[in-house]
């Protein structure tokens, strides 16, 4: 689909005048569409440094001063918070 949108602006491009209307819209839509594929890859990248992160904490396992995945987290924040573990 990608391609297809940036075919058909090539060719109005090609075709228009700098100020016409439907060349302004190609342009910022275009810029849009940069963004947005920008955006897409920090997503992606940010995805992979979560799991990578999610992972590293299930290797700490029950010793990470939260007791453990399963215990309650404000309980455990409480007991740490108050010195009781």
């Amino acid at each position: 689909m990608v391609e297809e949108i940036n075919d058909a602006s090539s060719s109005l491009n090609k075709n228009s005048k700098p100020d016409d209307p439907l060349s302004q819209v190609v342009r910022v839509l275009n810029s849009h569409l940069t963004q947005l594929q920008q955006i897409d890859q920090g997503a992606n990248a940010l995805k992979l440094k979560v799991a990578a992160a999610e992972k590293a904490s299930r290797s700490l396992g029950p010793t990470n001063g939260f007791n453990g995945p399963s215990s309650d987290a404000a309980d455990s924040f409480y007991r740490s918070f108050m010195g009781k573990r």
